[in-house]
């Protein structure tokens, strides 16, 4: 009895990528015994093959799905084939190679066919020998169906991978590290506004790798990233960004996959933050760490860096910033406070220092055409916080990252310092006599200063000793009016004027000489930058 029943669903899946390619097609030893000669372009052998098919008739839209490798003795062929279409045909269904059998009643290939390939762009391999075809296709097949055997392998192993990542709370910054390796590629995290939060490499990037990020990125969002693999963050129906890498990873399990499950990783992980900006401590508190400690010297590659993370550099004014924490202070919840008092007025990306004191620092920046309208006097409430402890220092403003970065290194000095601590709001560069003694502070010159410019001083006993640097440095602070000044050393007048007598004595200097001043105002400076004495 027959069985009429439409079978037509039921057929073969053949792997959506398979890792064989034309050129390794090419190197198989049932190919090879039939000598083949081949007509493709270097390019044209990178293709790849999805699976075997033998076609002994000129009608291949019937009989193919695409990718496939043709195989045939032309034994169906008419005695005038019209090889354009023939190949045009195949081109069209993207078949991997024609392969040609010659054989007595086809002794050589026709030129016709030749140029019709080639016109197409469409690989011919010509068999100078009988190959016996079903050995081609089995090895074919065997080695796609391996492939996809391997492919579920790897697949497992991944999910398995990043399943434990998120039992186990692993960070986003391990995570992305591990998806770097197995893909041996740069990763990059992203988020909805397309700007660089964080990333992984295995290689060396080059210094024009971020520039026009933003712009970069969202034109390939746009056109469904054809040019790279992009896949998106999305957990409990939030959506924290996507997950990048370049066109040219692989990975057995498919790059897909690989992105997908570590996405879905650092998903969880954020998800256990409560803070409302989750990466604003990420790349860029790495790269401003960097910038502050002198590690990163690349400043075009850190320029590119920046931008991407959200901090516009070019056509900017920069300031460097920095401000304590109070004692037991929750750095994370204390950035999310700053950022939310900066952001109104600028862009900002922000770090934290834990030594010698705890604080926050960074960079902010603003349109150069918005300059007049930006009033600095807008921060001194910052420090208002609960979590702050002290002033907001504020570095020169800058242009370009190089003057930033020394704007940066401006406040955090005069915040480790704690110049002028009683303001709201301090200006790093109205100290720079205390910022050059901080930056020079290991210098052996410099560091032998103090024993030679305040030696009289420093012979006395603990009490005195304590007593004249005070009168030196209420003096130092207003040698113009010396009321004020018995004022700031909390003396009164008589005693100060009799203490200066005596300082002037002890140093044998003058102190109204301005160039002595000077001298003078830099060695105590050294000298309370490296003794804890209580003044």
């Amino acid at each position: 009895m027959a069985i009429r029943e439409d079978f037509s669903a039921f057929h073969t899946v053949c792997p959506e990528s398979s890792m064989l390619t034309v050129e390794q097609l090419l190197r198989m030893p049932s190919v090879l015994v039939g000598r083949p000669q081949v007509f493709a372009t270097p390019d044209e052998l990178l293709r790849t093959i999805g699976w075997a098919h033998i076609l002994e008739n000129f009608e291949a839209a019937e009989f193919l799905r695409g990718n496939e490798l043709v195989l045939t003795t032309a034994i169906g062929w008419d005695e005038d084939p019209d090889f354009e279409r023939y190949a045009a045909s195949m081109a069209q269904l993207n078949v991997a190679a024609l392969v040609l059998e010659l054989s007595e009643r086809l002794p050589a290939v026709p030129q016709g066919l030749v140029d019709a390939c080639n016109n197409f762009a469409l690989p011919l391999i010509v068999m100078h020998r009988p190959v016996a075809f079903v050995e081609i296709t089995e090895a074919i097949h065997q080695w796609l169906f391996a492939q996809q055997t391997q492919r579920v392998k790897a697949g497992r192993e991944i999910t398995e991978h990043f399943t434990k990542s998120m039992h186990q709370g692993t960070p986003t910054d391990a995570i992305l590290m591990d998806c770097a390796r197995m893909l041996s590629s740069t990763v990059l995290l992203e988020d909805s506004g397309y700007n660089i939060q964080n990333y992984a490499s295995v290689d060396i990037l080059p210094r024009n790798y971020f520039e026009q990020w933003q712009h970069r990125s969202r034109a390939s969002h746009n056109s469904g990233n054809s040019d790279r693999h992009a896949v998106p963050i999305r957990m409990h129906g939030k959506l924290f960004g996507s997950l990048i890498c370049p066109k040219e990873a692989a990975h057995p399990a498919g790059v897909e996959h690989v992105l997908t499950m570590a996405a879905t990783a650092i998903g969880a992980d954020l998800l256990r933050r409560p803070e409302s900006r989750l990466w604003s401590l990420g790349t860029g508190r790495g790269l401003l760490e960097d910038l502050q400690s002198g590690m990163e010297s690349n400043l075009e590659f850190v320029h590119g860096q920046l931008e991407a993370a959200g901090l516009p550099i070019e056509d900017s004014v920069l300031h460097g910033f920095a401000i304590r924490l109070a004692g037991g202070s929750d750095f994370q919840l204390a950035a999310n406070e700053l950022e939310s008092k900066l952001r109104p007025l600028a862009n900002c990306l922000i770090g934290v220092i834990r030594a010698p004191h705890p604080k926050l620092f960074g960079i902010f920046s603003y349109r150069h055409d918005l300059r007049g309208s930006f009033d600095l006097a807008q921060l001194r409430k910052i420090r208002s916080a609960a979590c702050f402890d002290g002033a907001l220092y504020l570095g020169p403003a800058a242009r370009g990252l190089a003057q930033g970065q020394n704007s940066m290194n401006q406040a955090v000095a005069a915040c480790d310092l704690g110049l002028n601590s009683r303001d709201e709001l301090v200006h790093a560069a109205d100290y720079p006599l205390a910022l050059l003694a901080h930056e020079l502070r290991h210098e052996p010159t410099l560091q032998r200063l103090p024993q030679e410019q305040l030696s009289g001083i420093l012979a006395l006993d603990t009490r005195h000793r304590i007593e004249f640097l005070r009168v030196l440095e209420a003096y130092l602070a207003s040698p113009t009016n010396r009321s004020q000044a018995a004022s700031l050393s909390h003396l009164s007048r008589s005693v100060f004027y009799q203490r200066l007598t005596a300082l002037e004595q002890l140093l044998e200097a003058d102190l109204n000489d301005a160039r002595t001043l000077t001298i003078l105002t830099l060695s105590l400076l050294v000298y309370r930058q490296s003794h804890q004495e209580a003044s």
